[in-house]
Parts: C-alpha cells; structure tokens; sequence
C-alpha cells in the first residue's frame, strides 16, 4: 500500500469516526486530491541528484 492509499484511509476511518456523512467523505477526498494535484502542477520539477533546483 502506498502512502497515499493510507493517507486516504486514515483521512476516511477519522471521518467515519466523526459521524461524516459518506457524501461529505467523497467531498473532502476530492478536495485533498485536488489541492494535491494543484501542488504537483505548480511545483518545479527536479532532476534526482540535481544540486540547483532553480
């Protein structure tokens, strides 16, 4: 399992254990996908080994 699928998970069984609405589960994991992918768009990308990121 990678650390996302966990991440997820446990994001989900906290909820669950709130009380939160399925639908408002599906909302928050598509709210963290999102600012996750927002992220990954605006983020440089850098060579492995690559001492000057800019």
């Amino acid at each position: 399992m990678t650390n996302l699928e966990m991440l997820v998970r446990r994001r989900i069984e906290e909820e669950r254990a709130k009380g939160t609405s399925p639908e408002r589960i599906t909302q928050l994991i598509q709210e963290l996908f999102n600012s996750m992918e927002a992220v990954r768009t605006n983020t440089p990308h850098r060579v492995p080994g690559d001492r000057n990121p800019n």
